[in-house]
């Protein structure tokens, strides 16, 4: 006899949650405590976004000063289409699921570690009026910067906003090449010299080092899954390897976009991504 698959998990819809605040109501309820009993159970909707596709980062010229950056997954935020509605959802929690893993080895005494240059990103986008989102597929870049100078041509007209603290992200301490922006030729330097990496990308998860496909040990490709909440819902859900995401969420309103970046640098360092899935959940 086959096996049953187990349930799934209930998620609300705008109506369910109008609905069960008109219910809290009718019964004398008090509007922020209905909104606090709503929150404590979480009964927020949410909108999830993946792709599957096959893509690999890679120093197909085992080049000393390799970097890439490649645009993996567009997710938009807010799920309003009327942007005079009073109650415009505010993002609470994102869920990560990341499939991947790096080349498989190191020279490095780093294996089994997330001392990584292999790893995962998060930006937060802003569209000018009359941009198309998401942009046309693009890429690799050599680093966000240089896809930021990309995003804010005219044809474009898409900001990277800042991360919100200045401090680097610990999991960028580790060499100096994964603290510091590569060099370019002096063509490509439009707007800024070269800086320190992630002033316009908050870390979000490292490869694991020497963790290549396997058939006998453990998960045949490695799942990463990562929880970042905002002030209001103070969350982290993650490994060692990944990023606290601190300011991300109180950062981003309606209309919004994020973008996943794979990335890789330093010579013989690939990112073989399987997929990506975007969870993210509101309040109304």
């Amino acid at each position: 006899m086959a096996s049953e698959s187990p349930p799934q998990a209930f998620i609300p819809s705008r109506d369910d949650v109008h609905a069960a605040r008109s219910i809290l109501s009718s019964l004398g309820v008090p509007n922020e405590l209905v909104l606090e009993v709503l929150h404590f159970a979480r009964y927020w909707p949410e909108t999830t976004h993946e792709t599957s596709d096959h893509f690999v980062l890679f120093d197909e010229k085992w080049d000393v000063d390799f970097t890439a950056a490649f645009p993996y997954l567009w997710v938009p935020i807010g799920s309003s289409d009327d942007p005079d509605d009073e109650e415009q959802p505010k993002v609470r929690e994102i869920e990560f699921l990341i499939v991947s893993h790096d080349q498989g080895w190191t020279t490095e005494d780093t294996a089994g570690t997330y001392k990584t240059s292999s790893w995962f990103e998060v930006s937060h986008a802003r569209a000018g009026p009359a941009s198309d989102m998401p942009p046309e597929p693009m890429g690799p870049f050599p680093h966000v910067d240089r896809a930021r100078e990309y995003l804010l041509d005219g044809a474009h007209n898409i900001e990277l906003m800042p991360r919100s603290s200045s401090e680097m992200e610990p999991q960028r301490l580790h060499c100096r090449e994964m603290r510091e922006v590569a060099s370019e030729p002096e063509i490509f330097r439009k707007r800024a010299p070269p800086s320190d990496e992630g002033r316009y990308a908050w870390y979000l998860q490292g490869n694991k080092v020497g963790r290549g496909p396997s058939v006998f040990e453990g998960d045949l490709v490695k799942r990463y899954r990562v929880v970042w909440g905002c002030a209001a819902n103070p969350r982290w859900e993650g490994n060692e390897g990944a990023g606290r995401g601190e300011g991300f969420l109180d950062s981003l309103r309606n209309g919004d976009w994020i973008v996943v970046w794979a990335r890789a640098k330093r010579r013989g360092w690939d990112n073989h991504v399987l997929g990506v899935r975007v969870t993210v959940r509101y309040t109304i």
